[in-house]
């Protein structure tokens, strides 16, 4: 059995061919005697912040660690350690491709493969994260990949040229990762602690640890129910603060907006940006980027399978796989291509500018619920939404209606979109 691992540096993802087996954040803390790492050290970063490590996978390699430590001399260290306890959590031998983030430079991969060999497991391939995410880009020449990680956001061009995708540009953006946008979202709750119940939450270890923890779980709860009513306990006083989900939204922009001002310079106006579905539920994602399309979170390791003879390889260098074949015959752009497939659009345009089709919920429409793109087959089919007054080529829409090239649609009698193709 070969063991699949994708390196977020965030949440680390181990499969085997039948599914996850499981994730394991990338933190480690020393506070305990031998040092924890994963979700145990996740649970300890804010009571013990001077012990707490989070940057071995993001800066891995043997550049000696800024702090004296005893224990660990460079982040290769704390990433060995870190690798290890995963193998011995889920049992791991054997086998092991890695999907590695695209921002890895030559030395750290040979650095990743060094620690592997005093591992339990072998080291069978090395392919880029991005590429696997959009394996199955078929309807467009060229993607962007948006991988969203604790310390930055790095954008990956990934183009298809002759039957193969190929991952051509890397673009890190520093400052935007999960971790800035969770003390932004923890700044948030402590706000509202204050104002509505004068408590401030960040003041003491245990809450703001508290805050830290439970935060995943709030921003699901708020993007499900559009407002939450958080408690705290602060030695037996409960605490209490209502926030909506535009609080969150709102407190995200910047960072987001930093992002979506790099995209173009990596790629064009008309290139598709895509995100793991955990990424693009993030609060405010959608408002600042409307066309991000969703990337199934299993997809890295499906694909990681399908092509799994291609990425193993044997010898003492391995490789980096950063280019994958793709089936033209699944594709828009193949000479085979049914003339209904030939007319389908690809994006739609709204004042002068293109986004790749997805569901549509741009912050001008001010929509409640998203109108729905629904692929069915290799048809891309506009659904009744009834909320909203959509109008397609002069009719109004009373039921499920297949898109072609050049149709135009009113929304609310005052927006017009035009389906467009690009290639």
């Amino acid at each position: 059995m070969t063991t699949l691992i994708e390196l977020h540096d965030h949440n680390i993802r181990i499969s085997s061919p039948q599914g996850l087996l499981g994730e394991s954040p990338g933190f480690a803390n020393t506070f305990e005697k031998p040092p924890v790492y994963g979700a145990d050290a996740l649970s300890l970063t804010r009571l013990h912040p001077q012990q707490s490590f989070n940057q071995f996978w993001f800066q891995l390699g043997l550049d000696p660690l800024a702090g004296k430590n005893k224990l660990f001399r460079h982040q290769a260290d704390l990433a060995f350690g870190h690798l290890e306890s995963i193998t011995k959590k889920f049992e791991l031998i054997g086998e092991t491709v890695f999907a590695v983030p695209s921002h890895y430079s030559a030395n750290q991969l040979a650095t990743l493969l060094g620690l592997v060999k005093h591992c339990t497991i072998d080291a069978a391939g090395l392919v880029d994260l991005a590429l696997l995410a959009l394996a199955k880009l078929h309807e467009h020449q060229q993607a962007l990949f948006m991988d969203v990680q604790l310390h930055q956001t790095v954008l990956t061009l990934v183009t298809k040229e002759h039957g193969e995708i190929i991952r051509q540009k890397v673009l890190p953006i520093s400052g935007t990762g999960l971790l800035s946008l969770y003390d932004a979202w923890a700044n948030t709750i402590t706000d509202a602690f204050i104002k509505q119940s004068r408590f401030d939450p960040l003041h003491n270890a245990d809450t703001e640890q508290y805050i830290y923890s439970e935060l995943e779980a709030w921003l699901r709860s708020v993007a499900k129910n559009k407002e939450i009513l958080i408690e705290i306990n602060n030695k037996g006083t409960i605490h209490q603060a209502s926030l909506t989900l535009n609080n969150f939204e709102q407190r995200a922009q910047n960072i987001f907006q930093k992002v979506s001002q790099e995209i173009d310079s990596i790629g064009s106006a008309f290139t598709p940006v895509f995100a793991l579905d955990r990424i693009c539920s993030l609060p405010g994602l959608k408002q600042a980027m409307p066309g991000l399309n969703p990337v199934s979170d299993n997809a890295i390791t499906e694909n990681g399978y399908q092509h799994l003879e291609l990425i193993k390889s044997s010898g003492e260098a391995l490789k980096l796989v950063s280019r994958l074949p793709v089936e033209e015959k699944n594709t828009a752009f193949t000479k085979n291509s049914s003339p209904a497939n030939t007319f389908r659009p690809t994006h739609f345009v709204f004042r002068h500018k293109a986004y790749a089709l997805s569901d549509i919920n741009l912050p001008e429409f001010n929509l409640a619920k998203p109108i729905q793109i629904n692929l069915q087959g290799q048809d891309y089919y506009l659904d009744v939404n009834p909320e909203v007054d959509l109008d397609l080529n002069g009719s109004t829409l009373t039921e499920s209606e297949l898109l072609k090239l050049g149709d135009r649609l009113t929304v609310n009698k005052h927006f017009i979109l035009e389906f467009i193709q690009v290639q």
